[in-house]
């Protein structure tokens, strides 16, 4: 009677166990053939904690992560890192300086994730809501001093091929001292689409979208855009077959933060949610694939903080506070899902994400 007792007891402790958490853990001997990085530009532990009460602690896809990491994420000169600087980090292994893209601090280039996955002759793909030339995707595809030599970052973007390069930045791509790389592109090959409803359409490689003059409008303003192109990325570059490395980016996380504005914050958390987990939908139905999201640095300083600073009483609603409208030096969290995903645990220099995915993809 005992032994059964206690069976029932198991049984039902399985049963209400939420699926998620019972999910198998990825198998070391599994090859790892896609990489999708996923970035939330200025998303600390608070930002997501934010999301979690907003969404009333219902599952996230942060809650879907099988293995988590604290990464580092000071640059060389600068205990409080950019997002030159740390794309830099996770794009190429090196620390450097602020404002510096793809070079050290004595202005050596060293290769990109994106440079590499293609000289293995993998698809790649770079997907924001930025402009393409901004400082994040720079860190994975361009080479300069300065982040902002917007025009020279696009025409090394151009210059690398990549199989979908997708969001704003149109003017550093329209015709310049009678050069536009926007017909280059298409000489090439590229399908060209303004909008993304015509992205979304595209059913072949290689495609080049540019939806804004700089940056596309807030979420708010405009809807699903970054999940369903995150599907749809990642769908194309898969029909490949031969492997391939994405970066997706929440870029607007950080205009939230930097805005100390809670609700725009929010807005683009949740957008950055949905394209989650359809990167985690993807690695379910194709073994094979690694989701690594993580975010450059922390923006905001962001605490949350109850109403009534008496921690014994009930429940006295919450407020969410910035201590600052730039960057801080805080740790961010990483969430690995997928095949490889335990190599992503412990206390990491950012300059490790690099590394672990080179080794994973074997990229020489």
């Amino acid at each position: 009677m005992k032994r059964i007792a206690y069976s029932l007891f198991v049984a039902l402790l399985l049963w209400a166990t939420p699926t998620e958490a019972r999910r198998p853990k990825p198998q070391a001997d599994e090859e790892v053939r896609n990489v999708v990085v996923m970035i939330g530009d200025g998303m600390g532990l608070a930002q997501v904690a934010a999301l979690m009460i907003e969404n009333r602690y219902e599952p996230t896809s942060f809650d879907r992560a099988q293995y988590t990491a604290i990464c580092k994420t000071y640059s060389a000169n600068n205990r409080v890192t950019d997002s030159g600087a740390s794309a830099t980090a996770m794009g190429t292994g090196h620390k450097t300086d602020n404002s510096r893209i793809g070079v050290l601090p004595d202005d050596t280039l060293v290769e990109n994730l994106v440079e590499l996955a293609k000289r293995r002759n993998l698809a790649t793909g770079i997907v924001v809501t930025s402009y393409l030339s901004d400082a994040t995707p720079a860190g994975f595809t361009a080479h300069t001093n300065n982040r902002r030599n917007y025009r020279t970052i696009a025409e090394m973007l151009a210059a690398q091929r990549l199989d979908i390069a997708a969001g704003g930045g149109r003017t550093y791509f329209e015709e310049q001292e009678g050069r536009s790389l926007i017909a280059e592109m298409q000489a090439q090959g590229y399908t060209y689409t303004e909008t993304p409803e015509a992205f979304l359409a595209v059913d072949r490689l290689p495609i080049l979208g540019l939806f804004a003059d700089k940056y596309m409008p807030a979420a708010a303003e405009r809807g699903d855009y970054l999940p369903r192109a995150t599907e749809h990325t990642l769908e194309l570059l898969g029909r490949e077959g031969k492997g391939f490395f994405a970066m997706i980016e929440g870029s607007q996380i950080d205009i939230g933060c930097h805005n100390n504005d809670p609700k725009t914050m929010l807005d683009e958390m949740r957008d950055f949610d949905a394209a989650v987990h359809k990167a985690f939908d993807y690695a379910d139905a194709h073994p094979g694939t690694l989701v690594v999201v993580v975010a450059d640095h922390e923006t905001g300083g962001l605490t949350i903080v109850s109403n009534n600073k008496d921690f014994t009483a009930s429940e006295s609603g919450i407020e969410y506070r910035y201590s600052t409208s730039g960057h801080t030096g805080t740790p961010v969290v990483l969430y690995a899902y997928g095949t490889g995903a335990q190599h992503f645990s412990g206390v990491m220099e950012n300059t490790e994400i690099f590394a672990r995915i080179k080794k994973l993809l074997d990229l020489k």
